[in-house]
């Protein structure tokens, strides 16, 4: 079924391209850059609230963020991801969907290891750096301190908890345009100081960086 929804306007930040689809695309085709470095133009025709929600093709989905973070050769990295879910309790496992075009997807691929930090509500600026900068064109941490896990994955000052995770390769699952990492939770940390940061309200908010 073809969809037949709004379309948004996307925009490249790196070299201004503009991108007219229901998504972005999966790299920019004039300077190559990856997906995370567009931004959902507002005020387009699309931006109330009813609109926002029908964005993610079923009205009302709505996902926490979290940064994933990730070390290789001794550089730090993090990215900002909405597709996280728990899927065992016991013992402890959660599910990653990352993009195939990213530092972190490479990261991880590689090492096998990740930290999962939640966001809080008041967290909205953060995401948007770690969410639409790539790790391959600047250091992320240049204006943010971290400290690594067990693992050595990085786990971010000022955010109230982590979780440090070893990935299960044999059951991880290749998709499309992701790979869909399941990892075993091996050391965590959680408290909560604040609600939890969402997608519909950092979407809401992104005109103002």
């Amino acid at each position: 079924m073809s969809y037949k929804g709004p379309v948004y306007i996307w925009k490249c930040t790196v070299c201004g391209d503009k991108h007219y689809a229901k998504n972005p695309p999966g790299s920019c085709r004039k300077c190559h850059s990856e997906a995370n470095r567009y931004i959902l133009l507002p005020n387009n025709g699309q931006g109330s609230g009813e609109e926002l929600q029908n964005y993610f093709g079923i009205p009302s989905l709505n996902s926490l963020l979290y940064l994933i973070g990730s070390t290789r050769k001794d550089i730090p990295n993090a990215m900002c991801c909405s597709s996280v879910t728990q899927i065992t309790y016991g013992p402890p496992q959660v599910a990653v969907a990352i993009n195939k075009n990213t530092l972190t997807h490479d990261n991880i691929k590689e090492t096998g290891v990740f930290s999962l930090v939640p966001l809080g509500h008041s967290q909205t600026k953060m995401a948007h750096h770690f969410g639409r900068n790539s790790g391959r064109q600047i250091d992320k941490f240049l204006d943010y301190q971290q400290k690594p896990a067990k693992t050595g994955s990085p786990i971010i000052e000022g955010c109230d908890s982590y979780y440090d995770c070893l990935v299960d390769h044999s059951a991880t699952i290749e998709l499309a345009s992701h790979t869909l990492f399941v990892a075993k939770i091996i050391e965590a940390a959680v408290k909560t100081s604040e609600p939890p940061l969402t997608y519909l309200d950092y979407i809401k908010n992104m005109s103002n960086f």
